[in-house]
């Protein structure tokens, strides 16, 4: 059995460089891309609430939310002479006046107060006609701006593009906050970190399933590495797999009825698949090598993990009845924990890079090796966000003197944002759809 293979399956585990100097979070560098962006802008968000710092929020999610897409180039509107303080929808001149600087959207919204009800007025533009493009209304109180403000910044996204906004979605992850490694989750840009596990134990590897229901994850909480499942809506837990030795790095099909995952009851660790109930197990792979990581391909026909077989860990796909297996890594000695793109055109994984391990993708052909990543420290555990336009991973970036946190960044490697605090690890993301 390849122990060193099951060890990394369970967690990367992170290596000081030998290095004393203390280095800046700054040095996780990655390397530069170009994306054309549409140009937009928030020319206010009026507050008639009452509420004193709502505005400020509400417009910092807003923002942030557009840039977080990676659809937009929101545009300052102090420096385009374009900021509108009326109470009232902006008049037409006022929005067409965007367009002549090449604009090509204007968003305004309004916050108002009906007793403890909050309403948020949303409306985009066209900034060349003028011509409203969409009018919403989301009702709430203030504990829900930002989930009010979230929604409409996925409308803005879902009338340009046609897909889906990331803005509501959330993120599981694992956190050693209250000196366990307990599963967590919490907002798309890190607020409302929320503790889902009690079992004073170790969680690790969180995984959603395609409906966004439930949270399949691996936990030590009976002495053993067992997969649970977690329904989000009325907290039912219940054990998956509890086989003998490894129950570990479950996988979603994309049609959400079976889950796959590596075993090791019989020896070595296999891979598998079975309904979430844990019931009708099928065996995918057999080896001298250990076989574990699998990632389900978006059309459900194919499946990518990271198996020994061929004298270190690299990266193969297979049909997802077990047959046709192809290794797809060929540069580097170390190639692990695939994810495979929601579009379909890359899988995101870790490539040992001098040492240390770094988020690299690759086409599903081989092609096209990237490592997106670099720095002094550690980064592990991507995964795609569902509009296939990010990557989540956690990463130590300063080595063994630091906490790890939870960082994303679009699929080229650019515009790298840390979402946790310092005041634990975290580590394990895992996008929700």
């Amino acid at each position: 059995m390849n122990k060193r293979l099951i060890i990394t399956a369970i967690t990367i585990v992170l290596f000081a460089t030998g290095s004393s100097t203390v280095f800046s979070q700054y040095y996780l560098g990655v390397i530069k891309g170009e994306a054309k962006k549409i140009p937009i802008v928030v020319i206010d968000l009026y507050n008639d609430t009452g509420a004193s710092g709502l505005r400020a929020l509400a417009l910092d999610v807003l923002q942030a939310d557009l840039r977080r897409s990676q659809v937009f180039d929101v545009m300052d509107p102090k420096k385009l002479d374009l900021v509108y303080a009326g109470k009232d929808d902006p008049p037409a001149d006022a929005i067409k006046r965007g367009g002549t600087f090449g604009l090509s959207g204007v968003v305004w919204a309004r916050l108002s107060r009906k007793g403890n009800d909050i309403t948020l007025s949303g409306r985009l533009y066209d900034a060349v006609t003028g011509m409203r493009m969409t009018s919403k209304e989301y009702y709430g109180n203030e504990d829900t701006v930002r989930r009010m403000v979230h929604t409409f910044a996925d409308e803005i996204v879902s009338q340009y593009t046609g897909e889906k906004g990331v803005a509501k979605t959330r993120i599981a992850c694992v956190s050693d906050k209250t000196g366990h490694k307990e599963l967590y989750v919490m907002d798309y840009d890190g607020q409302n970190l929320k503790k889902l596990t009690a079992d004073r134990s170790i969680s690790m590897s969180p995984a959603w399933s395609p409906d966004g229901r439930v949270l399949a994850y691996v936990s030590y909480r009976d002495r053993n590495p067992d997969l649970y499942g977690l329904d989000m809506e009325s907290g039912r837990r219940w054990k998956i797999s509890g086989a003998e030795g490894l129950n570990i790095s479950p996988a979603w099909a994309p049609n959400g009825k079976r889950l796959a995952l590596a075993l090791s009851k019989d020896g070595g660790a296999e891979i598998y698949t079975m309904t979430m109930e844990g019931n009708d197990l099928e065996r995918l792979t057999y080896g001298i090598a250990d076989n574990v990581s699998p990632s389900w391909s978006p059309n459900g026909r194919e499946m990518a993990f990271t198996s020994g077989r061929g004298g270190s860990p690299q990266l193969y796909i297979m049909g997802v009845d077990g047959t046709d297996a192809r290794r797809i890594t060929f540069e580097g000695s170390y190639n692990a924990s695939p994810h495979w793109s929601p579009r379909g055109d890359r899988i995101v994984f870790v490539s040992q890079t001098k040492g240390l391990f770094k988020i690299a993708t690759i086409n599903p052909d081989g092609s096209d090796f990237r490592v997106l990543t670099s720095g002094p420290g550690n980064d592990e555990n991507p995964m795609w966000s569902p509009s296939g336009r990010q990557i989540v991973f956690s990463s130590n970036p300063t080595g063994s003197r630091g906490k790890s946190g939870i960082y994303i960044m679009n699929a080229d490697g650019t515009e790298l944002e840390r979402i946790t605090p310092n005041d634990a690890n975290y580590t394990s993301p895992s996008w929700s759809p």
